[in-house]
């Protein structure tokens, strides 16, 4: 076998390779793209509920409703000491 022939039996074997691995790709990517559909769904809801303020204060209602106001007020004072601790604890690692 000439050098010429070896060299165009291994592009034929690296192209049929490519080929192969483009599929794999296409698979993969197909479910990826199929997940990624529902984060995308749940951003443009987020976009729609932040950009009318009316949907916004029917959510938070909502969640008062469902939540209970008691539960939901131990649930923002426990965030409310989350969030002064965490600012705290970064002023200390600053210095």
């Amino acid at each position: 076998m000439s050098r010429r022939e070896e060299l165009a039996a291994k592009r034929r074997m690296l192209e049929a390779r490519c080929e192969l691995e483009r599929q794999e790709l296409a698979i993969h990517a197909g479910g990826v793209a199929h997940s990624l559909r529902a984060v995308d769904a749940g951003i443009r809801a987020a976009r729609r509920v932040t950009s009318h303020p009316l949907v916004l204060a029917g959510a938070v209602m909502l969640a008062v409703v469902i939540i209970r106001p008691r539960r939901l007020l131990s649930g923002l004072s426990l965030a409310l000491s989350a969030v002064v601790a965490a600012r705290r604890a970064s002023t200390l690692l600053r210095a």
